[in-house]
């Protein structure tokens, strides 16, 4: 019988995770699982165990494995490494630790890092936490904590300096706000996605939000996939580790929250299901953030437009098989609706500011 994928991975790692431990001998790799695939790289779970001189030791890790993508943007599984290392290293924030990397692709055919295991429970996506699973299972008042530690913990990303992400302003000396993020991460990805096809109401409002950016913006890291399903809670629901940051980039901490308020009613409002009891809704989600953010957030529609906005590129092409829906007619219909919804209230907002002063 031919060995399996997971037996070549263990059978290969284990000497040489062996030569990375001083002092190690007899390595074994245990309890080796593959689990269901992102789109970037994959994700190996297993535990080392070694004899350290007289010591019996273990650890438990995680190995993410680069592999063939056809999106650019996710071709590089040293970007998240780096990034996590840098969120270690100037926040507090809960991030899984980086153990080792071997960037060269000779032991196991493509380069990979290893980081450690944290253990804890993640709301699912799919399918949604709203309609099953252990959130379900919580009371209101469970939820509600549980949601606000995930935006507490997130908060500490925020708050680590940009200047700690200097490789993420790709060059660019203009200041990595709004425009930035639009230019060099909303068009960038569009560029790859339409593959030269037109989609001009998606331009159009790329051109709104440039020409019309909120004021007194404060940059820095940008998560890019915020959201519950991309955050571990321990069994007291805190924060266990955020995880998933291939394609962060730099920008306001807006565009994090307001995806993260998006994502809720993705997984509610378009599939039909009833949002959890202790979930906020948009206005005491917008009224909390500025709460734990210390500062009032009075254009939040721009950066609610943001997401709807990305969520309808990333609908365009599938990064794992290179299809393309080609046509403006096939984008989802709810993250066109709501595109055209947050626009609209930020323009009657602007315009409402221009009559009062």
């Amino acid at each position: 019988m031919a060995a399996s994928s997971e037996d070549r991975v263990g059978s290969v790692l284990a000497p040489w995770l062996q030569v990375q431990i001083p002092g190690a001998s007899g390595l074994k790799i245990v309890d080796l699982v593959e689990p269901k695939q992102g789109f970037s790289s994959r994700t190996v779970l297993f535990k080392a165990v070694w004899a350290q001189g007289p010591q019996q030791c273990a650890r438990e890790l995680v190995a993410r494995i680069e592999r063939p993508t056809t999106c650019p943007m996710l071709a590089d599984v040293f970007f998240q490494h780096d990034v996590m290392k840098a969120i270690a290293a100037h926040s507090d924030a809960a991030v899984p630790g980086i153990v080792l990397s071997e960037r060269t692709g000779e032991v196991l055919g493509q380069p990979f890092f290893l980081m450690d295991q944290v253990r804890g429970r993640v709301p699912s996506d799919f399918p949604s936490f709203h309609s099953e699973g252990w959130v379900c299972e919580l009371s209101a008042k469970e939820r509600e904590r549980l949601w606000w530690n995930g935006i507490a913990e997130m908060a500490k990303l925020h708050r680590a300096p940009a200047e700690a992400f200097t490789w993420l302003a790709k060059g660019k000396s203009e200041p990595p706000g709004s425009i930035f993020y639009l230019r060099y991460f909303i068009q960038t990805w569009l560029d790859w996605a339409a593959e030269s096809h037109g989609f001009p109401v998606l331009e159009q409002a790329i051109a709104y939000l440039l020409a019309n950016v909120p004021a007194h913006e404060r940059p820095g890291l940008v998560w890019n996939d915020a959201r519950m399903g991309n955050t571990m809670f321990a069994d007291d629901l805190s924060v266990a580790a955020l995880f998933d940051f291939e394609v962060a980039s730099l920008g306001p901490a807006e565009i994090d929250l307001a995806w993260w308020l998006y994502c809720e009613d993705l997984f509610t409002v378009q599939f039909g299901i009833p949002r959890l009891p202790g979930i906020p809704v948009e206005e005491e989600a917008i009224l909390g953030f500025e709460r734990s953010y210390g500062r009032a957030m009075p254009e939040f529609d721009y950066y609610l437009a943001i997401a709807a906005l990305k969520h309808a590129i990333l609908a365009i092409r599938d990064y794992s098989n290179g299809k393309t829906v080609r046509t403006p007619g096939a984008l989802p219909g709810f993250a066109m609706e709501r595109l055209r919804l947050y626009i609209e209230r930020h323009q009657a907002r602007r315009a409402g500011q221009r009559r009062a002063g």
